[in-house]
């Protein structure tokens, strides 16, 4: 494989290998991936440990959430969440946001494998929050959010606040999860979706993202969020 300059304009490409590591990283992944090291041992117990105990303290730290895994990719991290807590029900989201995650890892195809059942809601350009109110039923598993990070729709758009369909999924005993794709840490940078923090902050249940777009790490996805869902995800054999 041989280096190449980026001269697209687009700082992550993700056809290019997405953020390069820094130089930092490349050394402390050296000297510890040369060595045995206690990625699944408790030192101070003595005895078998979680291998993801640091890497979920980080995420903790860095979000906010209650818990966290890791996860093959963001696909992934969509497929483990919803086999987990909609298998054989619906999932509502808005037609608007049945995106294709890269890869042609197509939402309602990703949804499909899942085991869940799709319930589209609203229009391409414009859903309401009667429309989310409006598909609830018995069958439904719960709510979701998409933010569409590599496309806009322009013109005449709308779609409920991110609190407004937050709360209403509540209010319904439902489970609000939040595809949020890039992995934004910093708020306020983009087009006002909230960032992987806002979205712990703002009541989501679920936190979806990428570990390896604007957080720049290896390829990852990253699921965060409260703990009572992040163990049933641990548990489940996917």
């Amino acid at each position: 494989m041989k280096r190449v300059i980026n001269a697209t304009g687009i700082l992550i490409h993700t056809n290019l290998g997405r953020s390069p590591l820094p130089k930092e990283v490349i050394r402390r992944l050296e000297e510890t991936t040369t060595a045995y090291i206690p990625l699944e041992y408790d030192l101070k117990e003595g005895e078998r440990g979680r291998r993801d105990t640091i890497i979920e303290g980080l995420l903790e730290e860095l979000t906010g959430a209650e818990a966290g895994i890791v996860v093959n990719n963001n696909a992934a991290g969509l497929l483990l969440t919803l086999n987990t807590i909609a298998g054989g029900r619906e999932v509502i989201i808005s037609r608007g946001e049945l995106i294709e995650l890269g890869e042609s890892f197509r939402l309602p195809e990703v949804i499909a494998s899942s085991g869940a059942i799709l319930r589209v809601v609203g229009s391409i350009n414009q859903t309401t929050i009667d429309d989310y109110r409006g598909a609830i039923g018995e069958n439904t598993a719960l709510i979701m959010v998409c933010h569409r990070s590599n496309f806009t729709v322009e013109g005449q758009v709308s779609s409920p606040d991110f609190v407004e369909i937050v709360k209403l999924a509540h209010s319904k005993g439902l489970p609000f999860v939040y595809d949020e794709g890039s992995g934004r840490l910093i708020e306020h940078i983009t087009d006002g979706a909230p960032s992987l923090r806002e979205a712990i902050q703002l009541g989501a249940d679920l936190v979806l993202s990428s570990g390896d777009k604007l957080l720049g790490g290896p390829q990852a996805g990253l699921i965060l969020g409260r703990r009572d869902y992040v163990m049933r995800l641990r548990k489940n054999h996917l």
